[in-house]
């Protein structure tokens, strides 16, 4: 009984990662005024970034570091379309999503010789423990935690809500609303590109972020822009998501059912909260001075 327990809350919470630090990066994004739906493409690219990294620098380290890279760079482009070219954000996440799908399947052909999926990537241990469990911990014990006193006890903080709810007081008091939507944007995407290392980091497969980066959007609503409360929500669709993988569930409930349960979800969450949830007013608004 406890080894199923056990299995069910590690389970869990391996499958919430993905899910949260998307959140966590949305909250960011949005908090600044910068709706990004990009964030499946960064869960996808950075996966990608760190089984590559990690197989062609035999270290786990590189892995993490070309992962983060490759989350980094997909967040700068759409900072640069919709904060300097105020394209609309929908539309450049929607790009970004589908570039993302294709770039990740080209460099697969050129590096592993296959398109849908890479080579096995051993290098996964870092201080002695599988990156994975290790990322996943971090989300709780410290990113979450540390998102929150970033975003509501510093000055940095109350600079980016700012922008994102008010942006012409802010600019009156001389704040950069550009700089700090950048600021947002590039933090957000470092935060989701833990995600993507947090998703399967043996092997990278074509289409593996599997929707959670729109999954940790409905978290994000679900936890109200919240940062912690974002991540808790997300434990929900990662707790659907685990409990799949039980033996005694699968003989009983069909494997497709349980499958597109976390999906389901979301549908049902989201129809709860039309007209409670309130986003930052100024979310999605581009801002140009004067205007």
């Amino acid at each position: 009984m406890w080894q199923t327990i056990w299995f069910i809350i590690r389970s869990t919470i391996i499958s919430s990662a993905p899910i949260g630090y998307a959140a966590l990066g949305g909250v960011f994004n949005e908090r600044s005024g910068v709706v990004n739906i990009a964030l499946e493409g960064i869960l996808l690219v950075s996966s990608f970034g760190y089984v590559a990294g990690a197989f062609f620098g035999h270290s786990a380290w590189w892995g993490l570091f070309w992962g983060i890279m490759a989350g980094l760079l997909l967040s700068l482009i759409h900072a640069v379309a919709t904060v300097t070219f105020k394209i609309n954000h929908i539309v450049s996440g929607v790009a970004l999503n589908t570039i993302a799908i294709g770039v990740t399947r080209m460099l697969s052909l050129v590096m592993f010789g296959q398109e849908t999926q890479s080579k096995t990537n051993s290098y996964t241990q870092i201080f002695g423990m599988d990156i994975q469990w290790l990322v996943a911990l971090m989300l709780f014990l410290v990113i979450a935690p540390l998102s929150y006193w970033l975003l509501f006890k510093t000055s940095l903080g109350l600079r980016l809500r700012s922008v994102g709810e008010n942006p012409e007081a802010a600019d009156s008091l001389g704040i950069s609303v550009e700089k700090m939507r950048y600021t947002g944007v590039l933090i957000g995407g470092v935060i989701a590109s833990l995600g993507g290392i947090a998703l399967y980091p043996t092997i990278w497969q074509s289409g593996i972020s599997g929707g959670r980066g729109f999954i940790g959007l409905a978290s994000m609503i679900l936890g109200n822009w919240m940062p912690i409360r974002s991540v808790l929500a997300s434990t929900m669709f990662g707790f659907a998501d685990a409990i799949r993988l039980l033996d005694f569930v699968k003989a009983y409930i069909p494997d497709e059912f349980l499958t597109a349960l976390p999906y389901v979800l979301v549908l049902v969450v989201l129809a709860g909260l039309i007209g409670k949830a309130r986003p930052p007013r100024a979310d999605g608004v581009p801002y140009v001075r004067g205007e």
